[in-house]
């Protein structure tokens, strides 16, 4: 593992940035964000958006990211089949686990951060005891690979989206709870309500769908995009979600009733990859095909900032404390 530590200006240096509203990046008020890229790099940008850490520890391109519930760790998932635990603070690499035979595709811990579960290439997801490292269970979980992971926010179910185009629901036991068919391609991103009792997926057919868990029954569904929904955000307050595809689309919704009705919308040249809404809810920010970090105002999608963050697509981003 190798991590390279060094002074604001000189990790910026041939990086191009842009600060289109210089009073809020300079005031320090955009939220940190960590970054991973099929460039094999996690970076760490602070609330000005300067990159003050570049860690390196795969040995293959970084596919996927979750951040532990109290913010202290990053866990990454690459095409070299490991796992890696790395410090959110300053980027030294914790830990590291051979997940699976294929490339690790998702990642996701439970909320009581005791569990760890990846999904992988080999169509399997693993739960794994997230403190020893220990395999509690390996599940034959979908027929394709496993493109997306998220756990109930109480920590009872986890969610799996395959590229078989299902939606498998299991107990913390590994233990499978239900089945939801409704996609029409591969499922690529879930998000669970905050209540619990939904789950929002998206899939490369465009469609994002609202799904009752007790039920497994569709509630809302939308053409969200023309190709591939990559990523879904939803604002502190519930009210709002992000979708970002591979259309290059960044479309802000609210739910009316059992419908989507699209509130804003901007795009960019090439894909969006991932997008997270911050926690105070005030910035959504995105990464892309482009290799671009971008910040926008998410009341009405006015860029803030965008940076040139790695030397390959980003593929994840999450917000640390």
């Amino acid at each position: 593992m190798k991590l390279i530590t060094r002074t604001a200006s000189a990790l910026t240096a041939g990086l191009l940035s842009l600060c289109i509203a210089p009073a809020l990046c300079q005031s320090g008020a955009l939220p940190r964000i960590i970054s991973v890229s099929a460039d094999k790099t996690l970076r760490i940008w602070d609330s000005e958006a300067k990159q003050v850490q570049n860690a390196q520890g795969h040995d293959g391109p970084i596919t996927c990211m979750t951040i532990s519930r109290d913010g202290r760790q990053v866990i990454t998932g690459s095409e070299d089949r490991s796992v890696k635990f790395w410090n959110a603070e300053d980027g030294s690499l914790e830990n590291s686990l051979e997940a699976h035979d294929r490339p690790v595709l998702s990642v996701a811990q439970s909320a009581n951060g005791r569990i760890l579960a990846t999904g992988g290439a080999d169509n399997r997801v693993k739960l794994w005891n997230a403190t020893t490292g220990a395999l509690i269970a390996n599940i034959p979980a979908h027929t394709q690979p496993v493109r997306a992971l998220a756990w109930s926010p109480d920590g009872s179910l986890l969610a799996s989206g395959g590229a078989d185009r299902l939606i498998q629901l299991w107990r913390a036991d590994g233990q499978l709870a239900g089945t939801i068919v409704g996609h029409d391609e591969a499922v690529n991103t879930l998000v669970w309500s905050r209540d619990g009792r939904t789950l929002l997926s998206g899939a490369s057919d465009g469609y994002m769908k609202l799904w009752n868990v007790s039920d497994f029954t569709l509630i809302a569904h939308v053409r969200a995009h023309d190709r591939s929904v990559n990523g879904i955000a939803v604002s502190p307050d519930n009210q709002r979600i992000v979708t970002v595809g591979s259309d290059g689309q960044i479309r802000i919704w609210a739910l009316r009733g059992k419908s989507f009705q699209e509130v804003n919308g901007t795009f960019v040249e090439r894909a969006v990859n991932t997008v997270v809404w911050s926690r105070d809810g005030s910035i959504i920010v995105t990464g892309g095909a482009d290799r671009m970090i971008r910040y926008w105002n998410a009341r009405n999608l006015n860029a803030l900032h965008r940076l040139t963050a790695h030397d390959a697509p980003v593929v994840a981003l999450v917000e640390s404390n």
